[in-house]
């Protein structure tokens, strides 16, 4: 992890976590049990765009922050650890299958819909352990399923109109990124080298 966390990054980590924040405050709508958000999406996206550990941190912490701040405070450590969880898995998978040779976009796909289940699977846990009922926590799921679902599209749409911005090739890691051609690398590096001289 030496490295890992450059000024770059940990600007962009306060970013993303403050993002997740409102958007799990704001872009939400009140359910049976708590609210629907699309907090998800930024926590996909920053896994999308930083890889795993990178949405494990401010998907975890954002979503917490969110549910402090409304008064969902008995669903913050459950929230810690399911958004938390939800992000590094979306950003490892999604990495892993890109390193295997599937296709880029399906990877991204692939790693969101892992996440959205390990969200709608974890809140069904946190929710029958907080009203000791499986029955009453399965009336979250559906409301669950559509902020999935609806993160998974959105994530996906942002991280590959973000793919089309060259000016962001340098400050994110967008994995739906093509490989640079060898001699174009090449060509980067040797023009890096000799701005470092210059």
């Amino acid at each position: 992890m030496k490295g890992y966390f450059t000024a770059k990054r940990i600007s962009f980590l306060a970013v993303f976590t403050a993002l997740i924040m409102v958007a799990t405050m704001y872009l939400s709508v009140p359910n049976g049990l708590g609210y629907t958000n699309l907090g998800d999406t930024f926590i996909m996206l920053g896994a999308a765009l930083f890889g795993p550990v990178f949405a494990l941190i401010s998907g975890g912490i954002g979503s917490m922050l969110g549910d402090v701040l409304l008064g969902f405070t008995v669903y913050a450590p459950f929230t810690l650890v399911v958004k938390g969880l939800e992000g590094f898995l979306a950003g490892l998978a999604a990495k892993s299958l890109i390193k295997i040779g599937l296709n880029r976009h399906a990877s991204l796909i692939i790693g969101f819909l892992i996440a959205a289940l390990e969200m709608i699977f974890g809140y069904f846990l946190t929710n029958a352990a907080l009203y000791k009922s499986f029955i009453t926590a399965f009336t979250d799921v559906p409301s669950d399923c559509i902020q999935g679902a609806i993160s998974v599209a959105a994530a996906y749409i942002i991280a590959l109109v973000l793919s089309r911005v060259k000016a962001l090739r340098t400050m994110t890691d967008n994995m739906l990124y093509a490989p640079l051609p060898q001699n174009v690398a090449a060509n980067d590096s040797e023009n890096k080298h000799e701005n470092n001289a210059d």
